[in-house]
C-alpha cells in the first residue's frame, strides 16, 4: 500500500459507536494468510493491528513519545475475539511519520520468513530513530547535502560497512564531513550549472584545513532536478539500509545520524526530489590548492573583530589536484584502504 492509499482508508473507516471501541479494515496487498487492520478508535487514535498466535509473547513498548505498542485482543468488525500486536499513534500531529512507520511494517511483514512479533521489533527499532523528527523538516539546501554525502558513501565507499557510517560525521564539531586516520573527505554538492566545473561555497576556515592525521580530500559531486532521474535522497537511505540489513548495529547508527541531520523517511517534500548527476570529482587537497584557512592569517590571525570567514572556490582552477571522476579510478582505491 502506498501512504496515499493508507490515508484515504484511515479516513474512510467509520469510527466505533463507544469511546473504548475499535473498528477497522484489512490492509491491502497483504498475503492472504495475514490479517493486518488498519483501525481507528473512539477517541480518533489511529492503530496497526497485526493478528498474532495465542501463545505469542507479550509485547509492550512506551518509551517512544506520541506511539504504543502492545499485545492485546480485539474484536475487529465481525471477526472473532483474536490476539493482535497492537501499534497506536497517539499523537496526531505524528500521523504522517505513523503512515510511513505502517508502510515499512507491511513490507517487511509480507517478506518476514520467521515470527511476526520479531519482524515488527525489527522494524520498530529502525523507526525509533526518526519518531521525533519533523515529517517535512528538511529543506532543499539541507537534503541536497545530505544526498552528496550519502551518494559518496554508497558508491565511493562500497561495501558499506560499520566502520564507514562510523566515520561519517554529523556534529558541528567535526572538522570534515568523513574521517578516518589515513583520510578525511569534505563533502560538496551544487544543483544546476550543467556546463564546466562548479563552484563551492566553503563555509568557514576549518573545512578545507588539513586534518591532524592523514590526507584531504574534497569530493564534488554535482546534480540537476530531473523528474525522470532514478536517484532521490529517499532511494539512497533504502540502499544503505539495505546493504547494512544483517549488521543491526550499523543500521542503528545509520539511522541515528540521518535523524539528527533532521531526516525522516516521513518526509514527502525535499527528500523526494529526483536529481540526476551529472559529474562527480574527487580531489586531493594539499600543498597549493586554493583554499583559506586559519593558516593563511599568521602569524597575526584573523583581524580583530572577524569572527567568521567563507569564500566560493571555483574547482575549474583546481584541475591540478584532480585525482578521480570515478570510484573504480586507481587513485579512489585509496579511499577505501584508508576507512
Amino acid at each position: 500500500m502506498t501512504i496515499d492509499e493508507m490515508e484515504i482508508m484511515w479516513m474512510s473507516v467509520e469510527p466505533p459507536a463507544s469511546h473504548d471501541g475499535i473498528s477497522g479494515k484489512r490492509a491491502s496487498g497483504v498475503p492472504p494468510e495475514q490479517s493486518i487492520y488498519l483501525a481507528v478508535d473512539g477517541r480518533g487514535h489511529r492503530h496497526l493491528l497485526i493478528l498474532v498466535p495465542d501463545d505469542t509473547a507479550p509485547l509492550r513498548q512506551r518509551e517512544t513519545r506520541g506511539l504504543e505498542v502492545s499485545t492485546a485482543r480485539f474484536q475487529v468488525g465481525t471477526n472473532p475475539e483474536a490476539l493482535y500486536v497492537d501499534l497506536v499513534c497517539i499523537d496526531q500531529a505524528q500521523n504522517p511519520t505513523f503512515s510511513a512507520v505502517t508502510q515499512d511494517l507491511l513490507r517487511t511483514l509480507t517478506r518476514a520468513h520467521g515470527p511476526s512479533r520479531d519482524a515488527i521489533l525489527s522494524s520498530l527499532g529502525r523507526w525509533r530513530a526518526f519518531w521525533s523528527t519533523r515529517a517535512d523538516g528538511m529543506s532543499m539546501e539541507d537534503a541536497l547535502g545530505l544526498f552528496g554525502e550519502l551518494w559518496f558513501m554508497r558508491r565511493w565507499l562500497s561495501p558499506v560497512s560499520a566502520e564507514t557510517v562510523g566515520g561519517w560525521q554529523v556534529t558541528e564539531n567535526a572538522r570534515h564531513d568523513f574521517q578516518w586516520p589515513a583520510a578525511s573527505v569534505e563533502v560538496k554538492t551544487t544543483a544546476g550549472r550543467l556546463h564546466g566545473a562548479p563552484m563551492h561555497s566553503i563555509s568557514s576556515l576549518d573545512q578545507l584545513d588539513s586534518p591532524e592525521r592523514g590526507q584531504l580530500f574534497l569530493f564534488s559531486l554535482q546534480v540537476s532536478e530531473d523528474d525522470l532521474a532514478a536517484n532521490s535522497l529517499h532511494c539512497l537511505v533504502e540502499g544503505l539500509v539495505t546493504e547494512l540489513r544483517n549488521d543491526y548495529q550499523a543500521m542503528a547508527d545509520l539511522n541515528g545520524k540521518l535523524a539528527r541531520r533532521g531526516y525522516s523517511p516521513a518526509d514527502r517534500t525535499a527528500p523526494t526530489r529526483r536529481l540526476r548527476v551529472l559529474a562527480e570529482r574527487l580531489y586531493r587537497v594539499e600543498q597549493g590548492f586554493p583554499r583559506i584557512t586559519l593558516g593563511t592569517f599568521q602569524p597575526s590571525g584573523l583581524p580583530s573583530g572577524v569572527v567568521r570567514v567563507g569564500y566560493t572556490i571555483d574547482l575549474a582552477a583546481c584541475e591540478e589536484w584532480l585525482v578521480a571522476t570515478a570510484p573504480t579510478d586507481a587513485e579512489a582505491s585509496c579511499l577505501r584502504s584508508g576507512n
